[in-house]
């Protein structure tokens, strides 16, 4: 509990100290989404690993200077159980082993360049995005679980607002991250391998 306290804590923190810095002629905004994270699997070392995709929610702080000087802070959160089992091509001396289902859940923390066109196009505006990240997995209370385990992301994905006044407004994008799959089973060997994560999302922002 005092871990995630102080992750928390931490984000906010540093979001606190990125929006202080912005200008009074610059751009920022809060936003609030909700998400269905979609999971590639990973196969290696005799371990083939499937996470559940699963709703989640995320929050970001986005600040831009101009179009393409944007840039943000974003968190989200959603469960995710990894499914292991043997690799039925290259499974080695775990041949025997049971399938195992480690509940888990997924707090991703993103910092990303965020470029925007300076136009609207019909009401919508594009935006890409592209940056790195962290990807903390963090395990239930299971007998077969290892402790939390932290991945660097590689994060990418674009989307659209659209304003419905000069504070308010829809966010629609879909985000990726790829990153290393987190080993959290001790009856089965990491599988070595990237995986990636996919989030389409609908939310709305607000504007200061």
């Amino acid at each position: 509990m005092q871990m995630k306290s102080m992750r928390v804590a931490a984000f906010f923190l540093g979001a606190a100290l990125f929006l202080s810095g912005a200008s009074a002629h610059a751009q920022f905004d809060v936003a609030g989404s909700f998400f269905e994270a979609y999971n590639t699997s990973s196969t290696g070392y005799g371990t083939q690993q499937k996470p559940k995709n699963s709703p989640g929610g995320m929050v970001e702080f986005r600040y831009h200077r101009t179009p393409l000087m944007g840039f943000e802070i974003s968190y989200s959160y959603n469960p995710a159980d990894q499914s292991y089992t043997v690799s039925p091509t290259n499974c080695g001396l775990r041949c025997g082993n049971q399938p195992v289902t480690v509940t888990a859940n997924n707090h991703m923390i993103g910092m990303n360049w965020v470029p925007a066109t300076k136009k609207t196009y019909g009401g919508f505006r594009p935006f890409g995005l592209a940056g790195l990240g962290f990807v903390i997995s963090e395990p239930n209370t299971n007998d077969y679980a290892l402790n939390s385990k932290v991945r660097i992301s590689f994060d990418y994905g674009g989307g659209v607002d659209y304003a419905l006044g000069s504070r308010f407004g829809v966010r629609a994008q879909v985000r990726g991250a790829a990153y290393k799959a987190p080993d959290l089973s001790i009856l089965y060997s990491p599988t070595g391998a990237y995986m990636q994560t996919i989030q389409p999302s609908v939310g709305i922002y607000f504007r200061p």
